[in-house]
């Protein structure tokens, strides 16, 4: 007999195996019941991760990094306020100033700011100019008054005669807002009493406000309409500086025709001793 015709069924088995196909049997069953029903809405079963060997783990992974605590502000303004007034009074130099600033955790600022930049130029000038905050590149590089507008600032003061060792440049907030907006009500009152204290201690003969971000944040005041184009007297606690408001820089990079009205401003300043 051949070997195919060792492994022909038999006639028997043959038969029963088509007839089991002409009545829908497709699978073969073992002795045991099953519930194909059951088994067929159950979801699949995902296999599981192999876990990594703990000795390649201990090579591999850098160790942990212990998280950074978010200081955050008080929860309110008038808590905030109080505090700052505290600290800004108890300094007696900038450099304390400086420093009780950059320790203050009453302004939500310093959570999202990448640095705290202060000041540049020369403290106890007899000029001192504001800005609103570090632009864009002062926050990538972390050094104050480096950006496109500070540049246009030096060329300011040339054209009156003046550089940084004549001049003090500050902000009106140490750490630059999200997208450069504006202060909220909360940020004003937080650091108020730390802007009129560096005014009161830089102790200006003039002071150059730059835009009325600047200046809504210097005066915590809305509207700062009326000051401009005119000398008028800032109150920094200890006293009155004579101040002026002129455009931002931004605003004269955008829109260069304010250039005429910002270099009458600086004609004011011209003789300033």
């Amino acid at each position: 007999m051949s070997a195919d015709a060792d492994l022909a069924p038999e006639p028997g088995l043959a038969a029963l195996i088509d007839w089991y196909v002409s009545i829908g049997v497709d699978i073969a069953v073992d002795e045991t019941p099953h519930d194909r029903f059951a088994e067929s809405a159950a979801p699949p079963v995902r296999p599981a991760a192999p876990a990594p060997a703990a000795a390649a783990s201990s090579r591999a992974d850098p160790p942990a990094r212990e998280a950074r605590p978010v200081r955050s502000a008080p929860i309110f303004p008038e808590e905030a306020s109080r505090s700052a007034r505290e600290a800004a009074a108890e300094a007696t130099t900038i450099d304390e100033l400086r420093e009780r600033l950059e320790a203050f955790d009453g302004c939500a600022l310093k959570a999202t700011a990448g640095h705290f930049l202060f000041s540049a130029g020369t403290p106890g000038a007899p000029l001192m100019v504001l800005d609103f905050a570090p632009g864009e590149e002062e926050e990538r590089g972390g050094e104050a008054f480096v950006g496109p507008e500070a540049r246009l600032l030096d060329n300011m003061l040339r054209a009156i005669r003046r550089n940084r060792s004549s001049a003090y440049l500050a902000y009106a907030t140490p750490w630059r807002p999200p997208g450069a907006r504006e202060l909220n009500a909360a940020e004003v009152a937080a650091l108020l009493p730390f802007l009129r204290r560096h005014v009161e201690l830089a102790a200006p003969r003039a002071l150059l406000i730059l835009g009325d971000f600047a200046a809504r944040a210097a005066l915590g005041a809305p509207d700062v309409a009326r000051y401009r184009g005119a000398w008028f007297d800032y109150d920094c606690g200890g006293g009155t500086v004579r101040t002026l408001l002129a455009p931002s820089l931004a605003s004269l990079l955008r829109t260069p025709i304010l250039k005429r009205r910002a270099w009458r401003d600086l004609r004011t300043l011209v003789g300033l001793e």
